[in-house]
């Protein structure tokens, strides 16, 4: 595979100095994109042969986003699998299909783009398979305890014309993964020396990251014995209830990410053998030689990171509502929503991509969903009041929150997968009922409304009463997410059954706008093309003859 050519010559790292974790949040924190490449030096593991080529690791913003490795028990197959959004029996009949239809000496469609195609897994699915597919084999890579990374600045071209959907994933959860995986006490204490030893502090920075961590909740407790200050290992361990090994295991990501030291070492003062990198706030910032320099995009792009860093951490620290919109506590109405305004265009997910910035759209969704909130609660004459009330009196406004959990967002995508075979069948009601189990895990999720629009229409025994309320419900959709497939095809039927073959048209081909494969559209735009051309004379559309 070509990759983009590097602005500069390549930096090399000897991982035995630096390790992988370290370097992970040095190139994090420089918001890096370009690709690094990991020989290893000798064998991992005793009975274990050397690996003779690079892993190579493609980061977007300091984020991995893409691996150009194979890893046998993480296809993407095996991925789709382990998550529940494919049964094993419909891999493999899919595997045996494509390799029969595979011509010789021709490009190989690639697995997840057929099953896309065959409507197996939809695209957000997919995203998400490939996503925790590039975190599994990246955490792989943390058992290398000696060799070199080749870091190359540049961009991430060649990765996304390999992966044409690459996502990226959590540099922080995924340091601490791998840390969990393969750093064992005795490794961990030869890295940091001394310091394990001694008493801990964890540094002022971690407030702001500590959600991005995703901690269980026995690291959590952990995280909460560490907060007081000025306890050892042992200390800690006894305190959260959890074994040394874990504890550890925490320590050591959170100093490998800066954002815990010894309470002995003045506030400015690095700790441990190799601890070369600056802290992770303030105004030294780790620089890798050789680095891209900062462009205009570059520039944009962590201005509204750092402005999702401030909503985040205001979000994980209780702000209110009106703190939260940046406004004072006597704002009015219209004060809100003029906030409301500039904040809802500036932080909407579906924006991000045409501004060069969809690597952060995950993130701004949490974010969107808490201005959301604050917004709907200060509209309100009554909430905004009492708001107002509660803060003249000095007690805590009710909190703003950040959406679902990532483990409810989860469930509900296998459920509305569910739903979705159930409404390919033509089986309406089971559907219904599977969406609105998914709605009640992910209230926020606008395609799982239309979604439940289409077949309480489909339910009803006399469509005609109920076919304007569905048409202004999908539109209702669109307001928020324009870019919702599911409620343009779903309009585009309702066209058609009121024999509006024109706005039909447009409907169908705003889908293929979004998907291009979507073989529904294609279908239904043919349909309508193929009625226009016949002679004339009774014409007939979809749903019966024309009355």
């Amino acid at each position: 595979m070509e990759t983009a050519p590097p602005s500069a010559d390549p930096q090399v790292v000897d991982l035995a100095r630096m390790s992988l974790p370290r370097l992970m949040f040095a190139l994090l924190h420089r918001r890096f994109t370009g690709t690094i490449s990991l020989t290893p030096a000798a064998p991992d593991a005793p009975g274990r042969s050397a690996d003779v080529g690079a892993r190579r690791v493609w980061f977007q913003g300091g984020m991995p986003i893409f691996t150009d490795f194979s890893s046998p028990h993480d296809s993407i197959g095996q991925v789709l699998v382990d998550l529940g959004l494919i049964e094993p029996a419909e891999r493999d009949r899919a595997m045996a299909e494509l390799a029969r239809l595979a011509q010789p000496g021709a490009p190989r469609e690639r697995f997840g783009h057929y099953l896309v195609r065959r409507r197996l897994v939809t695209g957000g699915q997919l995203r998400k398979a490939l996503r925790v597919q590039c975190a599994r084999k990246v955490v792989h890579l943390f058992a290398l305890r000696a060799g070199s990374a080749q870091i190359v600045a540049g961009d991430a071209a060649a990765a996304e014309t390999d992966a044409s959907q690459p996502t990226q994933v959590n540099t922080l959860e995924l340091i601490h993964a791998g840390v969990v995986a393969h750093f064992d006490p005795r490794r961990i204490a030869a890295e940091m020396g001394l310091l394990l030893d001694g008493p801990l502090r964890l540094r002022s920075s971690f407030d702001r990251y500590r959600t991005q961590f995703h901690f269980a909740k026995g690291d959590e407790a952990i995280v909460d014995a560490l907060r007081p200050g000025n306890l050892y290992v042992t200390d800690v361990a006894r305190l959260s209830g959890q074994p040394e090994a874990r504890v550890a295991a925490v320590v050591y990501t959170l100093w490998a990410c800066q954002m815990l030291k010894s309470a002995n070492a003045p506030p400015d003062q690095a700790t441990g053998p190799n601890a070369i990198l600056p802290e992770a706030t303030g105004s030294s910032i780790p620089v890798l030689k050789n680095s891209k320099p900062a462009g205009r995009d570059s520039l944009r792009a962590a201005e509204f990171a750092g402005e999702l860093e401030r909503l985040e951490a205001a979000i994980a620290g209780g702000a209110n509502a009106f703190d939260l919109l940046g406004l004072a506590a006597t704002a009015d109405r219209a004060q809100v929503r003029a906030a409301w305004h500039v904040l809802s265009r500036r932080f909407h997910p579906d924006s991000l991509p045409h501004q060069g910035l969809g690597h952060l759209r995950e993130r701004s969704q949490a974010v969107f969903a808490a201005l959301s909130e604050a917004y709907q609660r200060l509209s309100d004459d009554a909430q905004r009041e009492q708001i107002a009330a509660l803060l003249r009196g000095g007690q805590p406004a009710p909190r703003a929150t950040a959406g679902p959990s990532a483990q409810a967002v989860l469930e509900s995508e296998v459920v509305v997968r569910e739903g979705d075979k159930l409404l390919r069948a033509g089986n309406f009601d089971r559907a219904l009922e599977r969406y609105r189990k998914a709605a009640a895990l992910n209230p926020d999720e606008l395609e799982v409304r239309a979604a439940i629009a289409w077949c309480e229409y489909q339910l009803a025994a006399d469509k005609a009463p109920v076919r304007d309320a569905t048409r202004a419900a999908l539109f209702e959709v669109l307001a928020r997410q324009p870019r919702c497939v599911r409620a343009h095809y779903d309009l585009g039927l309702l066209s058609l059954g009121s024999g509006d073959d024109e706005q039909a048209l447009l409907h169908f081909n705003q889908v293929l706008e979004l998907e291009p494969d979507s073989i529904d559209a294609k279908r239904q735009i043919h349909a309508i093309q193929l009625r226009r051309s016949t002679p004339e004379g009774p014409r007939r559309k979809l749903f019966g003859p024309r009355r």
